[in-house]
């Protein structure tokens, strides 16, 4: 058993390198200019390595797209079921999305960008999932307007309002900028707070 786990570990290991590596080039590069054989370069390993784990770049492109998209759905699946109230959960959901965004900008892009290049029905299925984040996002906006704590004439269009502004992060944010990833993570979500709070009051429950 104790074998079997740690084969298990290091085969992930071998699959999370891979994926940073050619992430790597595909952030840089493009998709499209990035080869099987750039990737093997830049992970100074042999084919069969790769192939071991992927079948072939599109394959790679498709796991570095929903590792992109999973975790927003742990995180807002997980918030959502949290004993919380509307306005706690969307500071939450709002301040870890972009947390998440921030941390994991290369793959955001990479998967906003060369979405055009998944296979049809690995791009579906990663529409699928973004979508189910923004339905939970506009559940949560529905739930405060029920409660009378949110002013929102739309849940669904302000959850994509909201959604695109933290998703935008990627392309501005900085390390070395002004604000470190924490604060930019809670000006999102006094941003998002300020724009759907009746009357303004956002302060924490």
């Amino acid at each position: 058993m104790a074998v079997t786990a740690i084969k298990e570990g290091v085969s992930q290991l071998k699959r999370q390198l891979i994926l940073e590596a050619a992430a790597k080039l595909f952030y840089e590069r493009g998709y499209a200019a990035t080869r099987i054989d750039d990737i093997i370069t830049e992970l100074s390993a042999s084919r069969r390595v790769i192939y071991e784990h992927f079948g072939g770049k599109s394959d790679i492109l498709v796991a570095i797209c929903e590792q992109a998209i999973r975790s927003t759905i742990d995180l807002a699946m997980g918030i959502a079921r949290a004993p919380l109230d509307p306005v706690e959960k969307l500071r939450r959901l709002v301040r870890d999305f972009t947390k998440i965004v921030i941390d994991n900008r290369d793959y955001i892009a990479i998967s906003t960008r060369e979405m055009m290049f998944l296979p049809a029905d690995s791009r579906s299925r990663i529409t699928r999932m973004q979508k189910k984040f923004d339905r939970i996002l506009g559940d949560i906006l529905a739930a405060g307007v029920e409660r009378g704590v949110f002013a929102v004439a739309d849940p669904a269009i302000t959850a994509l309002a909201i959604g695109g502004m933290i998703i935008w992060s990627h392309r501005w944010y900085r390390a070395s900028g002004r604000l470190s990833a924490e604060a930019v993570a809670d000006a999102m979500a006094a941003a998002a707070l300020s724009m759907v709070v009746r009357g303004g009051d956002s302060s924490p429950r």
